[in-house]
């Protein structure tokens, strides 16, 4: 979707009456960049960070494996985004999908609409406004301090990357704030450890144990997953 509307502002109309190989080719290049799709104008980057950061916290190092950890990520932004998704198949993914449109970029823009109206709205509940207007003067557009854009006056290509910009921002954010009690406990480890003369003793040793019999208790998986959905629907209205 993003790749099409990229080809309509660059080239126009995009022509319909494609031959077969040429189909096959843009079906596979568009699978191809759909990853980038994903990370760019969901909050797949928001709670992949957020969770790889946790797991740095606990000290267990590649525990849990990185297949894992993303396997959560896109579960747990399939269920934070399913209205926006839905929206957007419902929005002409479905047309485009079933062969009934008969110009793609109608059911492509149909379908781009619930993912900007997403986007806006993250980076206005975010306080994202500074890293939108840093975008713009980066591709030359002259935008004054405290100046006020509409979104139609904000093209797709320029707010995919500056959400995603945002996204990162809010995931480091939200970092800081999972490693603070761990942080304190490898502190009150390192000193109780330090006044008993346990200088030859790693401290995470004791910490990770710790660590881990608190995490459990608090049921924190569960916990940081919730919040990260609820930190998305809340802001989107749902």
């Amino acid at each position: 979707m993003l790749l099409l509307a990229a080809i309509n502002q660059t080239v126009g109309n995009v022509p319909v009456g494609l031959s077969g190989g040429a189909e096959l080719a843009a079906a596979a290049v568009g699978f191809a960049l759909l990853p980038a799709a994903l990370a760019l104008c969901t909050c797949f980057p928001r709670i992949f960070v957020t969770l790889s950061i946790l797991r740095q916290g606990l000290g267990l190092g590649a525990v849990p494996s990185n297949l894992i950890v993303l396997g959560l990520s896109v579960a747990l932004t399939v269920a934070a985004m399913t209205p926006t998704l839905k929206a957007a198949w419902d929005g002409g993914l479905s047309q485009l999908a079933s062969g009934n449109s008969a110009d793609p970029m109608i059911a492509v823009k149909g379908a781009e609409a619930p993912l900007r109206t997403f986007m806006f709205d993250q980076l206005q509940a975010q306080n994202g406004g500074p890293t939108l207007e840093a975008v713009l003067k980066s591709k030359g557009t002259p935008v004054e301090a405290g100046q006020s854009l509409t979104r139609r006056e904000v093209d797709t290509l320029t707010l995919a990357p500056a959400f995603a910009l945002n996204e990162l921002r809010v995931a480091f954010m939200l970092g800081f704030k999972v490693l603070l009690p761990f942080l304190v406990i490898d502190l009150a480890v390192a000193a109780v450890m330090a006044s008993l003369g346990l200088f030859m003793t790693p401290p995470s040793l004791i910490s990770l144990p710790m660590k881990l019999l608190l995490f459990v208790a608090v049921d924190g998986w569960a916990m940081v997953s919730t919040g990260l959905i609820a930190g998305v629907t809340r802001v989107a209205g749902t």
